[in-house]
């Protein structure tokens, strides 16, 4: 009778362990393989040391892994310029708002066009960082710009967009022009 009690005992606990291993779930899966586990940069998890970042993904393509890391990592850098864009655009905004220039049309259009620009320079500087391959074949690209690199081709990037939009930038007075350079320049750490 005891025996019977103990194995009762012992088969339900054996049920009662194997049912709680199935509620298992992976932290980051490959979106194309949701059964794997995947690095915790291809879910968007941040990088140290690395300010802008973005995950490029290519299917499986009997052009080659060099074809696919190109489409990967192209994918990686457009992501990042939507990114960018909108970070900037917001800092920039905040800084007219700091250094006290109103915000009319020409703000307006400076901050956009200068915001383009900015992404076109800035993303020049980004390169994959890392790469990997997921059960199904496709190709995940983890494509960045270290915070060095990014200090550095900000600040160059803000002053060449004063020479290259200089038609926006003499609109205004150029105390304001000064001032609002000069406030932008002090946020790019902060981007």
């Amino acid at each position: 009778m005891m025996k019977k009690r103990l194995i009762s005992l012992l088969a339900v606990a054996t049920l009662a362990g194997c049912a709680s291993n199935d509620d298992v779930t992976l932290a980051c899966t490959f979106p194309d393989a949701a059964e794997t586990a995947a690095p915790e940069w291809v879910c968007d998890e941040a990088v140290a040391g690395y300010a802008l970042t973005g995950v490029g993904y290519a299917k499986q393509n009997p052009a080659g892994i060099g074809f696919m890391k190109e489409v990967a990592a192209n994918d990686g850098r457009v992501k990042m310029a939507q990114a960018f864009r909108t970070r900037i655009a917001a800092t920039f905004r905040s800084s007219v708002v700091a250094s006290g220039i109103d915000g009319d049309d020409t703000t307006n259009t400076l901050i956009e066009t200068a915001s383009r620009n900015l992404t076109e320079q800035t993303l020049s500087g980004a390169r994959i960082l890392k790469s990997r391959t997921s059960p199904t074949g496709a190709l995940y690209v983890l494509v960045g710009m270290s915070d060095a690199d990014y200090e550095r081709t900000m600040k160059a990037a803000l002053k060449a967009s004063k020479n290259q939009d200089s038609e926006l930038w003499q609109r205004f007075k150029e105390d304001e022009a000064a001032k609002l350079l000069e406030a932008m320049l002090q946020t790019t750490s902060q981007l």
